[in-house]
């Protein structure tokens, strides 16, 4: 009975400790996929993106329905990638609450409010894209290539003159000429120090196309 009894307290450990674990090597998983989507996606390589993507979106949607889930996939860069992970895997409504929570978590983040946009544009949902694009406008100046077109793409969706697939279209465009524009600019000889910190940063695909300890990277 004793040994039994060892048994079944030594099995449950064993059972709680797989959980968390679990949903760590997800989070990996994911973080990998995304590094190497945003290679190809800073290349204008989108089509090879898309499929990275995809993985990183299932990997993530993974970690985040474990229960409970790894404190690293409630992070707010975690939730930031699998947010974007969500949109271009075409899992739009994963997109917006996941973006939600990410901002629940650091209020001075931007893509949240971005990408949330993005996704109700591509729902359809005309009322939520033109709110979410003019908090984005009004709260940020930084990203001026993708502040300037949504700017537009407001004024087209109140009158009508263009639907929200064709300004998630747009807008797509913006987005990724501004994240290319970025790490561009990061990539002066002048800056390698303050690239190198950058790159090591907890947002570092604002301005490169992969973390430092990664292979293959340009500005790094």
């Amino acid at each position: 009975m004793h040994k039994i009894t060892i048994f079944i307290l030594t099995a449950s450990l064993l059972f709680a400790t797989a959980i968390p674990a679990q949903a760590w090597k997800s989070v990996q998983s994911g973080d990998r996929n995304f590094e190497r989507a945003w290679r190809a996606y800073s290349s204008l390589q989108t089509d090879k993106a898309d499929g990275y993507f995809s993985k990183s979106a299932a990997a993530y949607s993974d970690a985040l329905k474990e229960d409970p889930p790894s404190r690293t996939a409630r992070f707010p860069s975690t939730l930031a990638k699998a947010g974007i992970s969500f949109y271009y895997a075409a899992r739009y409504q994963e997109c917006v609450d996941t973006m939600k929570l990410a901002l629940s978590r650091d209020k001075r983040m931007w893509e949240p409010t971005l990408y949330t946009a993005l996704s109700y544009a591509r729902l359809g949902d005309s009322e939520n894209t033109i709110k979410t694009l003019e908090n984005f406008v009004t709260s940020l100046s930084s990203q001026r290539i993708i502040s300037d077109a949504a700017a537009l793409q407001i004024k087209a969706l109140e009158a009508g003159s263009a639907s929200p697939e064709a300004i998630a279209d747009t807008l797509d465009t913006a987005t990724q000429k501004q994240f290319i524009e970025n790490i561009s600019r990061n990539n002066s000889p002048r800056d390698v120090g303050l690239t190198a910190e950058r790159c090591n940063g907890t947002y570092w695909w604002r301005r490169n196309m992969a973390p430092c300890h990664s292979s293959g990277i340009v500005s790094d």
